[in-house]
């Protein structure tokens, strides 16, 4: 999986060098989860059981119970840290102030996990702003750290999904919202999930935040840097989600990539007055 990444980013990176600088630092922490392999908690295969789950509009897993292998996580995310720290970063102090934290305290990345994945916005705020660290950036390495265990989990349980059969906004494998969308080339949308990657059908003329499906409070408008890119909003709840058009797009990148190198989307919509559904 992670050889598969680095590929693809290689790939975009050639085919689109103006994304090299944002894509650089992202490769260099793809690269040290080569050869993690997560010895994920006993997983229930039983497909009656996902399915009925499913069926009744219930994730397989919630985000706090999630069976993942906390202790690779836990060994790379010092790993992380100390790469992070080591470049040319104005927050690099704060990097490393978090590095020696959890040498002193291991238990520190085991809390702050727990908070990344409850949602618990107070207690993972304060936890980075007592390290003097923007709390996105502490959300990074966090995600960063659990990629292993998330991948591997997806991999385990996605098959015995059905994925034409989920009409929720959220993530039907781990309940997690979706980061960004796309259009098949049949024109169909998915939903891609900002935790796990799963994706999933969703309806085009409904918002996955508040399912609003009035015609007249759903948009969108185009980005005018590069075709095949819009963004997606909703007039009654002020979320927005991006959307990449399969149809248009040649070779499109895995939409984790894809996420990053389309901020200026994000800022476009921000200044319009819309938000993410974690604002």
């Amino acid at each position: 999986m992670t050889n598969e990444l680095l590929a693809q980013i290689d790939r975009v990176i050639q085919k689109r060098p103006l994304y090299k600088e944002a894509l650089s630092t992202y490769r260099e922490l793809v690269g040290l989860l080569e050869g993690i392999e997560p010895e994920l908690p006993s997983v229930s295969k039983d497909e009656a059981v996902t399915e009925m789950k499913v069926e009744e509009g219930f994730p397989v897993f919630s985000r706090e119970a999630l069976p993942l292998d906390l202790k690779a996580t836990s060994s790379l995310f010092p790993r992380l840290l100390e790469h992070l720290s080591s470049q040319k970063r104005e927050d690099s102090k704060a990097l490393r102030k978090v590095l020696d934290r959890v040498q002193i305290d291991p238990q520190w990345i085991e809390r702050a996990i727990t908070a990344f994945l409850s949602r618990d916005e107070t207690t993972f705020t304060t936890m980075a702003q007592e390290v003097n660290l923007e709390p996105m950036t502490l959300k990074f390495v966090t995600s960063m750290a659990l990629k292993p265990s998330l991948n591997a989990l997806r991999k385990a349980v996605s098959e015995g999904i059905q994925k034409d059969t989920w009409h929720y906004g959220y993530c039907p494998l781990c309940g997690s919202s979706p980061d960004m969308a796309s259009l098949d080339d049949q024109g169909k949308r998915m939903l891609h999930c900002e935790l796990c990657g799963f994706e999933w059908r969703y309806p085009r003329l409904k918002c996955p935040f508040c399912e609003n499906s009035e015609p007249k409070e759903l948009g969108y408008f185009v980005s005018e840097e590069e075709a095949g890119f819009r963004v997606d909003f909703c007039k009654k709840c002020k979320v927005y989600i991006k959307t990449l058009d399969m149809r248009v797009v040649d070779s499109p990148a895995p939409l984790e990539l894809e996420n990053l190198i389309t901020l200026h989307l994000d800022m476009l919509a921000h200044e319009q007055g819309f938000k993410t559904c974690h604002s």
